[in-house]
């Protein structure tokens, strides 16, 4: 952190995951003086847990929670195929494969929102625990993506 030469209550997005594209908000509240090369990032507060590694980004993590919320309701079979069907009835001249295509990656869509809700177990997006994100924040020792906000 002493490289981004800071001043206190400076703050920076810190964007983590090159496909997800996460970013985190970053302040500096106060430098202490540590041990000599001690410059461990410490987390003071914050609100939210952390989403999961690989949840597919911002859109997959909110994908996650609804369909956790909702359950099959977020999208029944019968609603998936009205909406196939209205978009079929707007392009008459597409080819059946495509609608099976389309049918098929939805299917494999809500099957691996499925497998990761069961993988990482129920999401509860309001926990926070500071010991934990002060974890996360030493395993990011490359804070070399940022920008000043």
């Amino acid at each position: 952190m002493r490289e981004f030469q800071l001043r206190p209550t400076e703050t920076f997005l810190y964007t983590c995951g090159a496909i997800d594209l996460w970013e985190w908000e970053v302040r500096l509240l106060d430098e202490e003086p540590g041990s000599q090369d001690d410059d461990a990032p410490l987390c003071l507060g914050g609100r939210g847990a952390a989403p999961p590694p690989f949840c597919g980004g911002p859109t997959g993590y909110r994908l996650m929670l609804k369909r956790q919320r909702m359950g099959e309701a977020m999208c029944t079979p019968v609603q998936m195929e009205a909406a196939l069907g209205m978009l079929a009835a707007s392009d008459p001249e597409a080819p059946p494969e495509t609608w099976r295509s389309y049918r098929q990656i939805l299917l494999e869509g809500f099957q691996s929102i499925d497998r990761r809700l069961q993988e990482y177990g129920p999401l509860e997006p309001e926990r926070f625990s500071l010991e934990e994100a002060t974890q996360r924040l030493a395993r990011h020792e490359d804070l070399t993506r940022w920008r000043r906000v």
